[in-house]
């Protein structure tokens, strides 16, 4: 310790000196944003390595020349916060180096969808398609997408658990078989389970209700299971609506999901050591291999989860295919967006106290249980962001100092590691969120999954299973009170103490707690932004799809236009005109064809923004125009391309734009149909004429 010391006074470096670890790691990022890739083992060893040591200086530097033990207090909260920054830390060190044992599935994927393809291993695939409520809206394209599979030897179950006639008579309608139970015991896992005795599938492939495959899902799924020791094949998902907070915040065209840097970045880092969580979709499983285990756990909210794990310790193997196979809709309000967080946590906590444990199964390596263990405690995460909420107000107001630093420390010690942390994050995740982006996410959350974790802790068992509403539409903000008043509460406070502090900066510590609590206004007043739904009072999901047009107008049906579509529903289209139209054709009815779909279409010009650009709603369609416009919008393959977040600079911009010009005072929509068009929801646009 007495040799330690010394060398940790940074104020007996020379001052031309003092910035050189930040060079260093300004240098360092640069070289490896520029020219290497996540996926070359020499960037992710030189990144890794620099992490993990600059946060072992950090750490040791924390620990031995800044702690404030003075008081009982003051040493309390010291302690404390290198309690949490430890604990955090902890775990981020434990990605940083499952990043060192990432694998690429896809050759292995290519390989085995060979015989496949040839028709040399195809065996009876049983999809289940589990419900609970949904609309037949959402019910019908997700049918149709699973028929449109390139794969012959399948049989599409609807598993209803609201035991409802319309949904029985459009199963009849669309070809597919229909499975009810008499109650909805243990919920989605056993809605499963009771599916289990009525389908004699090798492979069961699921999907959630919402969920729509490409047409080559199979293909690229099935052909790992020529090896007897693979139980289940996890693929990635994608959603086609945007999250509620990147949506509220107006900032859609610009993050990515929310839920994707989990497929993306943490099922890579965990397929790497066979550590993959199932999670409820997209997914196939060997029949004899769950049935082996008892069928899906019923124990817990989280029945995929612990039903892959019992999976593993059973001796089958579950891998990760990260390619984007299928997409579904994620939670379009924010009361649902966290409310679906609360299950998922509880569901994950709940494998503290049930035999399916990952922490007491058999079978798994040390590493693989602590992977798991890391992956439970992320959800105390939240409790730890709602305290470094409070720390700053409790300097602020009681004049404690939890961290005795300098100026000159904390540019020699915090900074280059921040630094270092921050320019990679983007990188190391694949592009899926910027370290920013996640601290909004982190804040919204914070409150309501404390309360949670809390609350799971102390009965485990309280909460019953809540199925995510899907589908929904609003004419009109809505304030989620209930989720805005904590973060107000804490908005109001860190503001009033930073104007009390600002005649303390002086005053050792407080200059860096004035900072901090600064940035935590920030996050908090976006936070709150995004607490404030946005109109959706449209039913479709527009989405970014090309395809040239030609167009008949009703006046003149010898002559045509041509265009290209700029965003495409199952209801309607947005085009741009190679040739402008006189506004007096708005409201006249049209044909459309499609061309590289080939799909015929007749509907009306209800908007248009300017001569060049109108946007169309369809006619009711046909059957079989139904399942080609479902086939081009869902199913084709490589539909679904990864959005890339924008760096942190980027980040900052945009962020600070929506704190100076929030999306209630601008228009921030894309191109969609005017307001006279959105006044009323418009039905679903199908027939029932075969």
């Amino acid at each position: 310790m007495a040799i330690l010391v010394p060398w940790l006074a940074v104020e007996q470096l020379d001052k031309p000196w003092i910035f050189w670890p930040l060079c260093l790691m300004v240098i360092l990022s640069s070289v490896v944003l520029r020219w290497g890739k996540v996926q070359q083992l020499w960037a992710r060893v030189l990144v890794v390595g620099s992490l993990i040591a600059l946060m072992l200086h950090y750490l040791l530097w924390r620990s031995l020349a800044t702690l404030n033990l003075r008081t009982p207090l003051e040493a309390a909260l010291s302690l404390l916060l290198l309690g949490i920054e430890s604990f955090m830390m902890a775990g981020y060190g434990l990605q940083l180096y499952l990043l060192l044992h990432i694998k690429n599935r896809r050759p292995e994927a290519d390989a085995a969808a060979l015989a496949v393809k040839s028709g040399h291993y195809q065996p009876w695939v049983d999809i289940l398609i589990p419900t609970y409520n949904e609309p037949l809206t959402i019910l019908r394209r997700t049918i149709v997408g699973c028929q449109a599979l390139d794969y012959p030897h399948k049989r599409i179950y609807v598993l209803d658990d609201t035991r409802r006639p319309a949904l029985r008579e459009l199963t009849l309608e669309l070809g597919c078989e229909y499975l009810s139970r008499p109650d909805n015991r243990h919920a989605k896992a056993g809605n499963l389970n009771h599916a289990l005795g009525h389908t004699q599938g090798e492979l069961i492939a699921i999907f959630d209700a919402d969920f729509v495959p490409t047409r080559n899902f199979l293909t690229r799924t099935v052909g790992f299971f020529q090896r007897p020791d693979i139980g289940l094949v996890q693929t990635y998902q994608s959603f086609y609506n945007p999250d509620p907070i990147a949506r509220n915040l107006g900032l859609e065209d610009y993050l990515p999901q929310e839920v994707e840097i989990f497929s993306r970045h943490y099922q890579v880092l965990r397929d790497g050591i066979e550590t993959a969580l199932c999670y409820g979709s997209s997914f196939v499983v060997r029949r004899s291999a769950l049935e082996a285990i008892g069928g899906f756990v019923t124990e817990s909210l989280s029945e995929d989860y612990y039903t892959g794990i019992q999976l593993t310790a059973a001796g089958h193997r579950l891998i990760y295919l990260n390619e984007s196979l299928s997409a579904g809709l994620c939670a379009e309000e924010m009361a649902a967006h966290i409310r679906q967080r609360q299950r998922w946590a509880r569901g994950t906590l709940q494998g503290l106290f049930i035999a399916a444990s990952p922490l007491r199964v058999p079978n798994l390596s040390w590493l693989q249980r602590l992977a798991h263990l890391e992956g439970i405690t992320q959800w105390f995460h939240s409790p730890l962001r709602l305290l470094l909420l409070l720390l700053p107000l409790i300097a602020a107001f009681w004049g404690v100092v939890p961290l005795e630093t300098t100026l000159r420390q904390w540019l020699y010690y915090f900074v280059p590691y921040y630094w270092l942390l921050v320019s990679t994050f983007r990188w190391l995740n694949g592009q899926s969120r910027s370290a920013l982006v996640s601290d909004i996410y982190a804040v919204i959350q914070c409150v309501p999954l404390t309360l949670t974790v809390i609350d799971t802790l102390w009965r485990p068992f309280g909460q019953g299973f809540w199925v995510t509403p899907k589908g929904s539409y609003r004419d009109r903000y809505r304030v989620q009170w209930h989720l805005a008043a904590p973060l107000l509460v804490l908005f109001v406070l860190s503001a009033v103490a930073a104007v009390l502090n600002w005649q303390a900066l002086h005053t050792k510590g407080l200059l860096l707690a004035w900072v901090w609590n600064l940035y935590n206004l920030m996050i908090l007043a976006l936070a709150l932004y995004s607490l404030i739904d946005r109109p959706r009072s449209d039913p479709y999901d527009w989405l970014n799809v090309q395809q040239t047009v030609e167009l008949h107008l009703a006046w003149d049906k010898t002559t045509a236009l041509w265009g290209k579509t700029i965003r495409l529903s199952e209801g309607g289209a947005i085009i741009h005109l190679h040739q402008p139209l006189p506004p007096s054709a708005m409201g006249v009815s049209l044909t459309c064809r499609l061309l590289e779909a080939g799909i015929d279409l007749s509907g009306q010009i209800v908007d248009m923004p300017n001569q060049t650009t109108l946007q169309i709603y369809f006619d009711p369609l046909t059957c079989a125009q139904y399942r080609q416009l479902v086939a081009l919008l869902f199913c084709e393959p490589n539909r679904w391309q990864w959005q890339k977040a924008p760096n942190e600079l980027q980040t900052l911009w945009l962020l600070l734009r929506t704190l100076v010009s929030p999306p209630l005072s601008r228009h921030w929509r894309r191109i969609m149909p005017s307001d006279q068009a959105k006044a009323e929801p418009r039905p679903y646009s199908y027939s029932d004429q075969k």
